[in-house]
């Protein structure tokens, strides 16, 4: 009881001051928004049939060809999804925090100057353990770097 009672009052001291507690996340490949999808993209997606609503599969040959499996009952994704442009875009993930009442998700977007003939909706999803969940989640863009 000893040992137990100043490991509850520093966890208590963490939430009190906002510690913001890194979040392991994995980056998922191979998907693509559908082109029927017509509203924004939640935040968070935890069903499987939400995130078919919303993403298609985009299988290829070799071995990185195949998306990367997530699971629902202990997973769920969060997307970021930006407007279609004719720039060539890379979304990169910088990290995923948990406050004790929300999760922030920070990634970065590499921006070619040079037009393209073709459009892309540029996509970034990661999938997250469940034991993470939170009902709320913010989604940061941090500095856009123009290559």
């Amino acid at each position: 009881m000893k040992k137990l009672f100043p490991l509850v009052l520093a966890a208590m001291l963490f939430a009190a001051c906002g510690i913001k507690k890194e979040i392991p996340f994995t980056v998922a490949h191979n998907y693509f928004v559908r082109n029927d999808v017509t509203q924004p993209v939640p935040a968070k997606i935890a069903l499987q049939d939400e995130f078919e609503r919303y993403f298609g599969m985009a299988a290829f040959m070799g071995k990185k060809g195949q998306p990367t499996p997530i699971d629902f009952e202990t997973q769920f994704a969060i997307p970021v999804v930006l407007p279609e442009t004719n720039h060539s875009t890379e979304l990169d993930a910088v990290s995923l925090t948990d406050d004790g009442s929300k999760l922030t998700f920070t990634y970065r977007a590499d921006v070619a100057e040079k037009e393209n003939t073709w459009t892309q909706v540029p996509v970034l999803l990661i999938f997250v353990h469940r034991q993470h969940e939170r009902d709320s989640v913010e989604i940061y863009q941090a500095k856009q770097l123009i290559k």
